[in-house]
């Protein structure tokens, strides 16, 4: 199945509602990660956190992110 292209004001509205989903600091790692190429113990510096808290929120941001931009087409209970 072709995803289907939708035009660049919807696309960048559907990422504005994902990126409000997350939490304010899930949405800082996210950025200062994806947006700025800072590692985890740069993060975690510049957060004043532990690397694993780091890790933890950029591992649950890009999950809650990912599953906003692409929900699934039915729920995994459904497959059995």
């Amino acid at each position: 199945m072709e995803p289907r292209e939708e035009p660049a004001c919807a696309e960048a509205e559907r990422v504005e509602r994902a990126a409000a989903a997350l939490s304010p600091l899930e949405r800082e790692v996210l950025v200062l990660s994806a947006g700025h190429g800072l590692r985890i113990p740069d993060i975690a510096l510049r957060l004043g956190i532990s690397e694993r808290r780091a890790q933890r929120l950029l591992a649950r941001a890009l999950t809650r992110f990912g599953r906003a931009l692409h929900p699934p087409e039915r729920p995994w209970w459904r497959f059995w």
